[in-house]
């Protein structure tokens, strides 16, 4: 008997340990800097590697907090002729799209620009900055009875980002499966002549040829600061489909098949 009570013991011990195993957490800080003041920084993707398996550097982040600082941080460092480039919160972009090409480069992160600015029910549009993320948008939006007609799979996207890069998802109607396809307007801060304080706010609106090209701009046009996004209402809980989750990058693979392909350096 004491054998069997001691085997049970075992095993709930065992059950416990695998529950706390099994918790997830959000990915690192994809930027490390090695001073308190945000200077020689490194930074990687969500993944913690680049394709090419090195590290890029910068001389220094900032962290605006609002439009206005974002304004500021683009106009000293339009001034100085400096390098920049925006980062998401995670870096999930597999393309070494982050990094500013050298050790004097600056990284604006949208971190902070995570607030949402207006919930139209009336005309169905969500205006969000573009730090905001997947998750967020997509729960704010429920508090005001809307949805997302799609959206890509990870919830730790930002908006910002999954528009600069072009991502998808799939739908059951609308124009088509590319996020930017809904974006009513985008407000983005671009570098500026001296007239014009080495910063501007643009306001590009659906239609135009600017926002066309603003909405998959990898992030080379300027920085995204606040965007529209039209969402629809939800689809009704007694709806029937077949829905199934088919793509090539979610089925089971055999090993020998993933360790050739990692053993490659292509994964």
């Amino acid at each position: 008997m004491a054998r069997f009570l001691q085997q049970i013991v075992t095993s709930k011990c065992i059950f416990f340990i695998i529950i706390i195993v099994a918790s997830c957490s959000p990915p690192e800080d994809p930027i490390k800097c090695s001073t308190s003041t945000n200077r020689n920084c490194t930074i990687t993707n969500s993944y913690g590697a680049f394709p090419d398996r090195s590290t890029c550097h910068a001389a220094q982040v900032t962290y605006p907090q609002s439009e206005k600082d974002l304004i500021s941080i683009v106009a000293i460092a339009t001034k100085a002729k400096r390098k920049m480039k925006v980062v998401t919160r995670y870096s999930h972009s597999i393309p070494k799209l982050v990094c500013p090409d050298g050790n004097n480069g600056l990284l604006i992160s949208t971190q902070n620009l995570n607030h949402v600015i207006e919930i139209n029910r009336s005309n169905m549009t969500i205006t969000v900055e573009s730090g905001v993320t997947l998750r967020q948008l997509i729960e704010e939006a429920a508090k005001g009875g809307l949805a997302l007609p799609y959206t890509p799979y990870w919830w730790g996207l930002t908006i910002g980002g999954l528009l600069s890069t072009g991502a998808h998802g799939s739908t059951l109607w609308g124009k088509g499966s590319a996020i930017h396809d809904y974006l009513v307007q985008i407000r983005m801060v671009t570098p500026g002549q001296l007239e014009e304080g080495y910063a501007v706010v643009r306001t590009l609106d659906e239609g135009g040829p600017e926002m066309d090209a603003a909405s998959v701009s990898l992030g080379v046009l300027g920085v995204i600061s606040q965007v529209v996004y039209r969402i629809d209402d939800r689809v009704s809980t007694d709806v029937r489909g077949n829905g199934l989750l088919d793509h090539p990058g979610f089925r089971p693979q055999a090993s020998p098949a993933l360790l050739a392909l990692r053993l490659s350096g292509k994964e």
